[in-house]
């Protein structure tokens, strides 16, 4: 036998050797699992194959790929703030569309290119205010309000009216529309408040909360302003500064960028304030007496309590995770914390928003992937991860 003959069939012994491993490793499993070549670039299932591998990129829950689903392809709506009116009916604010410039998931490649200017003509003022399907498919825009709209941070239905109107934080107002988005019901801003309870000179609002009896806590820079529920001021408090009881902010003497969440419990005359500049979470009484501090919280961006108002759930928008603490001691739940940075499915950049809907399903808006996300709980998730209903 010549020598050529000879490799033409060791040749063919090794490639028939190989395809009973593809084979095998084929009808295990495995290899339908593979990861590409590359997983720089499109790899993003991170669940374990036969118990196998696998990481708890999104904590206690599974990110729902492709949700929302693109109006435009290749664009995104951004998503500052979300209402989960039901689980059929999402309703989100944010600072437009954008076209993706995100064109890796991990690695080197993802993060050189975060941050990159965005040419106006792939960024517009489109969408500020969407609503979306269970399905995550686009039902309604309401697009006829976005020159009222300077910016928006924060949408929430006023639990105490049953009329279900929508109110709008915009970050020097708050507007309100009915459900359907066809009327603007009523706008509160600067004109609103007497002078002297301004800071200075200007109303700063980038979140809001509802007191039982209905009066509206309007919360920015470092004042947290009180209307009733017809929208007549009733007093202000706050102070720049990092003392108990003073709010960090940053841009003083301009609108001013501070307080960026707030929470009310009426039935324990209690407010919770994410002091962001200042690193804390500040607890005062209902006539702004304050109470509490709880330090070494590097970004509050946005805080909510749980139903029953025994837990404060922290999202930090500088370190990407998600906490629980007890809310009447601010001590931090042990194995609670989770949340990974990224701009693969199930990863966060730019935790600003969070909400739940009655399902338990979780909705995450972040400020700099520029998305909405929607996350439904593992079956084998950690309990004491899981947010579960929250105060609204």
């Amino acid at each position: 036998m010549s020598e050529r003959t000879w490799n033409r069939r060791l040749a063919t012994l090794a490639l028939v050797g190989l395809g009973a491993v593809i084979g095998a490793l084929v009808q295990d499993g495995w290899a339908q699992n593979v990861p590409p070549t590359n997983p720089n670039t499109t790899y993003d299932t991170y669940a374990p194959v036969n118990g196998k591998g696998g990481e708890e990129v999104s904590g206690p829950y599974q990110v729902v790929k492709g949700w929302p689903q693109p109006v435009t392809p290749g664009w995104t709506i951004n998503a500052e703030g979300i209402f989960a009116e039901s689980p059929d009916r999402i309703i989100a604010v944010g600072r437009g569309t954008r076209k993706t410039q995100l064109t890796t998931y991990w690695g080197p490649g993802a993060f050189r290119n975060l941050g990159m200017p965005i040419p106006d003509a792939e960024n517009t003022r489109q969408r500020m205010i969407v609503v979306y399907n269970r399905e995550g498919r686009l039902i309604e825009s309401w697009d006829q309000w976005s020159s009222i709209l300077p910016d928006v941070q924060q949408v929430q239905g006023n639990p105490y009216d049953s009329e279900g109107t929508i109110w709008v934080a915009t970050g020097e107002s708050i507007e309100a529309f009915s459900r359907d988005g066809k009327r603007h019901v009523k706008s509160i801003s600067v004109k609103d408040i007497p002078a002297g309870q301004t800071q200075n000179g200007n109303f700063v609002v980038e979140h809001y909360a509802w007191a039982s009896n209905g009066d509206l806590f309007a919360a920015g820079g470092h004042r947290i302003v009180r209307f009733s529920k017809d929208g007549t001021f009733i007093s202000a408090f706050g102070q720049a500064g990092n003392g108990p009881g003073q709010l960090g902010i940053v841009g003083e003497g301009l609108r001013g960028a501070g307080i960026h969440s707030v929470v009310v419990d009426s039935a324990r005359n209690r407010m919770y304030v994410a002091d962001r500049i200042n690193s804390r979470i500040q607890v005062f009484d209902l006539n702004g007496q304050f109470l509490d501090a709880w330090p070494n919280i590097p970004g509050p961006y946005s805080i909510r309590l749980t139903a029953d108002g025994q837990f404060l759930w922290v999202a930090d928008g500088y370190t990407q995770k998600i906490m629980k603490y007890e809310a009447m001691t601010g001590r931090l739940v042990p194995g609670s914390t989770w949340g990974t940075m990224g701009i693969a499915p199930g990863a966060i950049w730019g935790f600003h928003y969070f909400t739940t809907d009655s399902e338990g399903n979780l909705y995450v808006g972040e400020d700099m992937a520029f998305r909405i996300q929607k996350f439904v709980p593992r079956a084998d998730g950690s309990p004491v991860q899981l947010i579960g209903q929250l105060m609204q």
